[in-house]
């Protein structure tokens, strides 16, 4: 015989509520009632993005790379991305001085949890799940520059491996595997250390008396210096390719500290706190 489950009624007058606001929602953008109506018509912005992202027949200001999106965040707003890169280590900072414990390097939870994690099944489907993820975001890395994608995605992709095998293996079983917030601070510092070489690497050129910019990419008709737009028939698109390898490591190792530090359980706070 089943059960039936009795819902406060402020429950339902949320859920019409916010149905309500959907369909209001939708209802004004048709209408034009926004006040805003997409045109056809592509933006000069847009247009220029467009034309110059790749043109062999036109490389006054061109980015050398087929992926306009790339092309945008790291070589004509670079200072934006650049700047995007600082906050995220910064965050990462200050989670972890949030959730330190002190005078502990590292945190190890064997002894203290069973590690035994979910059934047989789930396992081995997890391990396929994580496997097909990191093919898909080092896919993704070094793709950037010619298909949707990049560094950023790429790193919160492979990131999400760490999850799936605290959540399946539980915590012990990335420890056994030496995945600890010791080994993977270091290795998001290297990568955010290779987006700075990068981006002042240009800036330091332009000393021996060659012209370039800090974050130049593709020569321009003001400075003279730039990466070499490909090799072969794959494309480096410069210096997007290097920018975001070093994102994705920097990225991925930095949500994995995160996690780390989220899946550290509540009694060895309670037992250092205790202290």
């Amino acid at each position: 015989m089943g059960v039936i489950v009795k819902r406060p009624y402020s429950e339902v007058v949320i859920g019409l509520g916010v149905a309500l606001l959907l369909v209001l929602t939708l209802f004004a953008v048709i209408a034009g009632a926004t006040g805003f109506t997409p045109k056809e018509d592509i933006r000069p912005l847009a247009k220029f993005y467009l034309y110059y992202a790749i043109n062999w027949h036109e490389k006054k200001y061109w980015a050398a790379s087929p992926e306009a999106v790339n092309s945008m965040v790291w070589d004509y707003r670079g200072y934006d991305t650049l700047y995007e890169t600082s906050v995220f280590f910064l965050a990462i900072i200050g989670a972890i001085a949030v959730f330190r414990i002190p005078k502990v390097k590292d945190v190890f939870t064997k002894g203290i949890l069973s590690g035994k994690g979910l059934s047989l099944i789930v396992k081995t489907i997890t391990k396929l799940v994580i496997a097909f993820v990191l093919i898909v975001s080092i896919a993704i890395a070094v793709h950037g520059n010619l298909t949707p994608g990049g560094g950023f995605q790429a790193g919160s992709a492979i990131s999400i491996a760490t999850l799936l095998a605290i959540a399946a293996f539980s915590r012990i079983f990335l420890e056994e595997r030496k995945i600890t917030t010791k080994l993977m601070l270091p290795i998001r510092v290297l990568g955010v250390l290779g987006i700075g070489l990068l981006a002042l690497g240009p800036g330091l050129i332009a000393l021996s008396g060659v012209t370039s910019f800090v974050i130049q990419n593709q020569p321009k008709p003001w400075a003279n210096w730039g990466f070499i737009p490909g090799i072969g028939p794959f494309w480096l698109s410069g210096n997007q390719f290097f920018y975001n390898f070093c994102e994705f490591v920097a990225v991925g190792a930095g949500f994995t500290v995160i996690y780390l530090i989220f899946s550290i359980p509540e009694l060895i706070y309670k037992k250092v706190l205790g202290k």
